[in-house]
């Protein structure tokens, strides 16, 4: 990159060719860019492999460069931004304009965005905004599955009180976001049991360890629902007890015919 000389004097042609090289830039030379253009915006939005303090500096660039604050950014500009949006403060994404946001959040949500708690916390505060989806309770299965990623930003009380329309739109990327704290407090074993497949398929280790015995039993009856596990849901699960599909039983029944000796009055040739 020493070709084309100090950062600060990147043309608005060469900062779109960096790519993923833009990493190895320092603090000090991401705040120097002038990101005027969208599509210098757009092409290290497309980066995800930024750090906290990168992600802050590439975020401030941009509010220098076009000149505006964070409450003029439109949904275009969000869209761009991409990754960068982890690198606002939770007081910048407060000021974010609501409607734009809930414009962008098609693009952004399905992004494996770095944001940390109290920013995707912030970021689906600005969703419930009268003028955006409005309050969580009134959302359908089709805003979740708009809004991606965010819905691990689901405060605790909302999230204990989703319902299964609710919880089909959550995706797996989603679902595999969610603080484990957050999981254990917020989601009961009936909501868990509501998992799809892939939904359960994406909790992860960390989520699961944090789990009580009623929840991870709630979630194994999701990922093997061949076995049937009688379970208590006041206390502890009743037992293992294996039910076999009808045809598991029709395979076994031919393969003991197969290996049963034929007894001799009714066998051929005797």
């Amino acid at each position: 990159m020493k070709i084309y000389g100090p950062v600060s004097s990147f043309s608005q042609s060469v900062i779109p060719q960096l790519g993923g090289l833009a990493i190895e830039l320092t603090v000090e030379e991401l705040s120097s860019l002038r990101l005027t253009e969208r599509r210098c915006i757009s092409a290290l939005g497309a980066v995800s492999a930024w750090s906290n303090r990168q992600l802050a500096a590439v975020f401030t660039a941009v509010l220098n460069s076009t000149k505006q604050s964070p409450s003029q950014l439109d949904s275009s500009t969000l869209v761009a931004m991409g990754y960068i949006v982890c690198g606002a403060k939770t007081t910048e994404i407060n000021s974010f304009n609501a409607v734009e946001f809930s414009k962008a959040v098609r693009w952004l949500g399905q992004l494996t965005l770095s944001c940390s708690e109290e920013q995707l916390d912030a970021l689906v505060g600005l969703l419930t905004h009268s003028l955006a989806f409005g309050p969580i309770s009134s959302w359908g299965t089709d805003v979740f599955i708009e809004i991606g990623v965010l819905a691990a930003g689901l405060p605790d009380f909302a999230m204990s009180a989703l319902v299964k329309e609710q919880i089909e739109g959550i995706s797996p990327k989603a679902i595999s976001m969610i603080p484990p704290k957050r999981f254990y407090v917020a989601l009961n074993h009936r909501q868990i049991s509501m998992f799809s497949y892939e939904q359960a398929a994406a909790v992860t280790t960390e989520q699961f360890s944090a789990l009580s015995d009623v929840q991870r039993t709630a979630l194994a009856m999701v990922l093997t629902p061949w076995e049937n596990r009688p379970v208590d849901f006041r206390g502890k699960s009743l037992g293992l007890a294996l039910s076999h599909s009808p045809l598991c039983l029709v395979l076994g029944l031919l393969m003991l015919l197969i290996v049963l000796p034929c007894p001799d009055p009714i066998c051929p040739g005797t």
